[in-house]
């Protein structure tokens, strides 16, 4: 059975809960999450001590890990075995064993297993790698087990899932002051839901996060950040965006150049697609580029005050920029510099 991390999360409050769990993916916050309420809301603190058990993959074979299964609990309905980074089970998806008897064996081994579970025991395992839908390992599973894929989620997403995990704390958040911590975080979910913590932590429930709130639970500075910086430039505002510039330069620490080549990359990369998209309604516009519709003015602005061909060659010096950061080319530029350099470009290629 499939299911999401969120889904399990309610199952594990509500003690709903499956004998046998398979967590994969490339997203590690959800698998860490759900990982997390696994181990701290099944048991009580005192059961724990005999009837919880954390595992490693590279410590453990699959037999080990069934034979401890296949245990009862002590002085408990239930016992909890977690095993992080269950490789061996990414070396049978995968089709690779070291012998063909072992690869049998294992294989048997899970089959079994899956299919007759120890109804008191409930096995965790996590593979931080995304698996195919049509992998053979998940098959066993699809009676009494559930697998939850843990999926990266899109740039363009990222502002939906802040909305949607600060909403489930009763806060919304305006749509400026949510575009500034998607462009200051980036896409790490966990950083992301570090500051959002934040927010939680401070405001009022039923309040709603402004840019007020963002600058000072969060410390996001509201006239030197890189949102601001990307208006400047969507402005075509020398001076503000100069100054702005040279506050990143001086300030490199706190305004590290790599999180803004990837936001304005990112942003150049859209009005690309706008100048090939043509004269189409805003709505229209937000779903082709993948962004909240409020901000659709900012790319038709932006196609307005750079034309196709000077689009090209700022995302050609944005690239430029970031092979320079990571010293490809260059010969031991500063980042004081690069940031400086990339300025000027874009606004006078």
């Amino acid at each position: 059975m499939q299911k999401s991390a969120q889904d399990v999360l309610k199952d594990i409050k509500q003690q709903k809960l499956a004998p046998v769990y398979l967590i994969h993916g490339d997203e590690p916050f959800f698998i860490d999450q759900v990982v997390d309420a696994f181990e701290n809301k099944v048991l009580s603190p005192d059961q724990q001590s005999f009837n919880q058990f954390v595992m490693y993959g590279k410590d453990q074979s699959l037999g080990e890990v069934i034979s401890y299964a296949r245990r009862f609990p002590m002085m408990s309905d239930k016992q909890v075995i977690i095993v992080k980074e269950a490789v061996f089970l990414e070396v049978m998806a995968k089709g690779k064993t070291d012998t063909k008897d072992k690869g049998n064996s294992d294989w048997k081994a899970w089959v079994d297993y899956c299919e007759r579970p120890t109804e008191s025991t409930i096995l965790v395992f996590t593979l931080k790698t995304l698996l195919t839908d049509k992998s053979k390992i998940l098959a066993p599973l699809d009676k009494k087990g559930v697998v939850v894929a843990s999926k990266k989620i899109s740039e363009d997403r990222l502002g939906v899932w802040l909305k949607d995990y600060l909403g489930s704390h009763s806060l919304h958040i305006q749509a400026n002051a949510q575009e500034l911590m998607v462009s200051f975080v980036g896409t790490d979910l966990k950083r992301m839901a570090h500051e959002a913590d934040k927010l939680i932590v401070n405001v009022p429930q039923g309040k709603e996060i402004g840019l007020d709130e963002v600058e000072k639970y969060i410390g996001i500075s509201r006239e030197y950040n890189y949102f601001e910086f990307q208006k400047a430039i969507i402005q075509r505002n020398v001076e503000k965006g100069q100054k702005i510039a040279f506050y990143f330069a001086d300030n490199t620490k706190q305004n590290p150049a790599a999180p803004m080549l990837i936001m304005l990359f990112n942003f150049f990369a859209k009005v690309l697609q706008v100048h090939d998209l043509g004269s189409i309604s805003e709505g229209e516009m937000a779903s082709a580029i993948g962004v909240n519709p409020y901000f659709v003015k900012d790319y038709t602005l932006a196609k307005r005050n750079y034309p196709l061909g000077k689009v090209v060659r700022i995302i050609e010096a944005i690239k430029n920029a970031d092979l320079r950061i990571k010293g490809v080319i260059g010969n031991s530029d500063k980042e004081r510099e690069i940031i400086l350099d990339l300025s000027f470009e874009i606004f006078n290629l």
